[in-house]
């Protein structure tokens, strides 16, 4: 078996359909209750990366021709161009015969070749076969979420708050920020690097105006549809809260929580709440075919958490980040 490159844009029918395969049988097994993705699904995960995670490298694994494996990697920029953020699928038929190990260290030397000197997986679903691998190896756990999500048909709008507390108002966008609190705005989404983060070595961005413009570009230039209610303090015209939502165009029918971030001195008020409130009567106004929207959080994030039940999210799993040192990992696996 030997691991090699897959692009999705010039592989067969044959190959995306044996793609399609491995990532549907695995799911089944590791994310029970996960809607099956259809292949029309896949190709356009295959071809369409989520976005705001720098570029993807794929590689397949075969056993007689026929795909049994998939490697997937992400290599962010900027002040995390040092980690690869990848992982590798096996078809559950090929299991424990070695192929994920086989496949990992083949692609480990070209993960350094790019230049990165941590690789994190971010995520193996707890007490799955994947993360009991990925603890014998040496990787250790480095983060831990919760997976929430909530369908839009059963949930209860009554819980959704209409506004914000007194002192504030609502400023709302989609891709593109309104130049008179774009400023604020860059400045109250630092708010995040309060948030727990775990022992992860991946940092959320310093934003700032140009750095924001070129965020939203690259949602416009992908066809994401990018929304985001910000809470603007009536005393001083700043921004001093937000939520963030995107919409892929390869999913139209399910909402991707994005940060939510309140300025410190602006806390215990009720303004992630109002927030968020805001953004789902906001969504499903605009998107009556909505489905679902589908959220991440630390797990030691009780506030934020507690903030999402009450809206009506339910938590589906904990799901793990793990890391390890690339060279020492190739050191091991020999």
């Amino acid at each position: 078996m030997i691991l090699e490159p897959f692009d999705p844009w010039r592989a067969d029918e044959a190959d995306l359909a044996g793609y399609h395969r491995v990532m549907r049988d695995s799911l089944a097994v590791d994310e029970p209750g996960e809607p099956a993705p259809t292949f029309e699904d896949v190709v356009a995960r295959l071809r369409n990366p989520f976005p705001g995670v720098g570029p993807a490298g794929f590689w397949v694994v075969r056993d007689g021709g026929r795909i049994v494996a998939y490697a997937y990697a992400r290599f962010p920029e900027d002040e995390n161009s040092h980690i690869a953020v990848a992982t590798v699928v096996v078809h559950p038929e090929s299991r424990r015969r070695g192929v994920a190990t086989r496949a990992l260290r083949a692609l480990l030397p070209e993960l350094r070749r790019r230049g990165r000197t941590v690789i994190e997986d971010w995520r193996l679903v707890e007490g799955a076969v994947s993360a009991e691998w990925a603890r014998r190896l040496g990787f250790r756990t480095v983060r831990a979420v919760v997976s929430m999500s909530m369908e839009v048909a059963d949930a209860d709008r009554s819980r959704w708050p209409v506004g914000l507390p007194p002192g504030y108002r609502v400023v709302r966008w989609s891709n593109e920020t309104p130049e008179e609190v774009v400023a604020s705005y860059a400045a109250a989404r630092s708010a995040i690097h309060d948030a727990p983060m775990g022992t992860t070595e991946f940092v959320n961005p310093q934003w700032t105006v140009e750095r924001i413009r070129r965020s939203e570009a690259g949602f416009r230039d992908d066809g994401v549809e990018q929304r985001v209610v910000a809470a603007v303090h009536e005393a001083t015209g700043e921004v001093v809260g937000l939520t963030e939502v995107v919409v892929l165009p390869r999913d139209p029918g399910t909402a991707h929580q994005g940060d939510t971030a309140v300025l410190a001195a602006h806390r215990g008020r009720g303004l992630g709440l109002g927030l968020k409130g805001v953004m789902a009567h906001w969504l499903v106004e605009d998107h009556p075919a909505l489905e679902r929207t589908r959220s991440f959080t630390h797990v030691d994030n009780e506030h934020m958490i507690r903030v999402n039940h009450r809206l009506g999210m339910v938590t589906e799993r904990t799901e793990l980040v793990v890391a390890h040192d690339i060279d020492a990992l190739i050191a091991t696996m020999g």
